[in-house]
C-alpha cells in the first residue's frame, strides 16, 4: 500500500489533472516486479487520470517505471514522489536549473548520454540530486535517466561498485558522489571522446534508429569504437544485425577501416555460438580484405554444422 501521507498528495495532485497520462510499466521475470505493479495498481486508483502500459521482458532483468527519457528502477514513494508526479505531469521541478547556455549545447547534442542516479531511502541528499537530473532530462531526448534504488537493487549496486549515496554514473565511466555539482556532469557530457560510449549506450541508439549516426561517427573519427566490436558478436541476434547494419556502412564507405575489425572477429569465431560464427563469417566476407581469406578456407573440413561451412563459402565467394 502506498503510504498515508504519499496517497495525500497523490489525491492533491490528481485533481490538478486535465488530461491522461500514460506511463509504461516493465514487467520482467525478477520477482519484484509485483512491488512495481502494486504501486502502480494504488496509483492508478487514487489517481485515476494516470494510465499504466504494463510490457512484459521475458527476461530476469529488473522491472521498471518508464516516462519518456526517465526510467525508474526505484518506487517513487516519500521524498522523491514529488519530482516524480512532477514528471508525469511534466511539471517543472523546484530544482536547481542548468544556466541557460548549457541547455542550448544540451540541446544540439547528438551523443546520447546514459545517467544513473543511485539512491538510497532516507538519503536526505537523494531528493535534490533526482529533482537536479529530472530538470536536466526534461524536454531533452538525448539525455536518457536510471533513477535506481539501491536497496531495492543491492546487487545492481555491488555491479557498479556503488557504496554510498546519491552517486552520478555517467557512461557507466564517470562517477560523482555526494554534493554533486550538475555543470561538472553536463560539461563531461558536451566533452565526451564518442570512441569511449559504452556499449549500452550504441545499443540504445540502435533502437531508437540511430544506427546510421552511429557509422558515421565512427566514420568521422577513422576509428571503430571498442564497444561497438562486442555488440558485433552480441548473444542477441537482434542486436547483432543493427551492428551489422552499422559494419556494412562503414565497409561501404572505408574498407580500410571495416578491416579493423578482422583480428577481433577472427579470435571471437572458436568460442562462438554457431549462430554467432554465422555472421562473423558474413562480417568477415563484407570486410573486403582478401588477406583472410586462407584463414577461412581452413573451416571449410573443419567440424562445424553445414551452416557454418555455407557461410564460410558465401564469404570466400563475397571476398574473391
Amino acid at each position: 500500500m502506498i503510504p498515508k501521507e504519499d496517497a495525500q498528495k497523490i489525491t492533491q495532485w490528481a485533481q490538478e489533472l486535465d488530461d491522461d497520462i500514460f506511463i509504461d510499466l516493465i514487467l520482467t521475470q525478477d520477482e519484484r516486479s509485483g512491488i512495481f505493479r502494486d504501486f502502480c495498481d494504488n496509483l492508478t486508483r487514487i489517481a485515476p487520470n494516470v494510465k499504466v502500459k504494463p510490457e512484459k521482458d521475458e527476461e530476469s532483468t529488473p522491472p521498471a517505471i518508464q516516462v519518456g527519457n526517465v526510467r525508474y528502477q526505484a518506487i517513487p514513494e516519500g521524498k522523491v514522489l514529488e519530482p516524480f508526479l512532477n514528471v508525469l505531469a511534466n511539471r517543472d521541478t523546484p530544482a536547481q536549473h542548468v544556466n541557460v547556455s548549457f541547455q542550448t549545447k544540451l540541446f544540439n547534442n547528438q551523443i546520447p548520454a546514459w545517467l544513473k542516479i543511485y539512491i538510497m531511502p532516507h538519503c536526505p541528499f537523494c531528493p535534490k540530486t533526482v529533482m537536479q537530473f529530472l530538470s536536466l532530462a526534461k524536454g531533452n531526448e538525448s539525455i536518457k535517466l536510471i533513477i535506481i534504488d539501491g536497496a531495492l537493487f543491492p546487487e545492481i549496486a555491488a555491479s557498479d561498485n556503488i557504496h554510498s549515496a546519491p552517486t552520478v554514473l555517467l557512461e557507466d565511466q564517470f562517477r560523482w558522489t555526494g554534493s554533486i555539482q550538475i555543470e561538472e556532469v553536463v560539461d563531461m557530457i558536451l566533452n565526451r571522446d564518442p570512441s569511449q560510449l559504452s556499449a549500452s549506450s550504441l545499443q540504445a541508439m540502435f533502437e531508437e534508429g540511430s544506427a546510421v549516426e552511429v557509422a558515421n561517427m565512427m566514420l568521422g573519427c577513422g576509428e571503430i569504437f571498442p564497444a561497438f566490436m562486442d555488440l558485433l558478436v552480441h548473444k542477441k541476434w537482434p542486436v547483432r544485425l543493427a551492428a551489422m547494419v552499422v559494419f556494412e556502412t562503414i565497409a561501404e564507405e572505408n574498407r580500410e577501416l571495416a578491416g579493423h575489425t578482422i583480428p577481433f572477429l577472427w579470435d571471437c569465431f572458436p568460442r562462438a555460438e554457431d549462430a554467432v560464427k554465422g555472421d562473423i563469417l558474413y562480417l568477415l566476407g563484407n570486410a573486403g580484405d582478401k588477406g583472410v581469406i586462407p584463414k577461412i578456407e581452413t573451416l571449410l573440413n573443419g567440424p562445424y554444422p553445414v551452416e557454418v561451412i555455407d557461410a564460410a563459402k558465401e564469404a570466400l565467394e563475397a571476398l574473391k
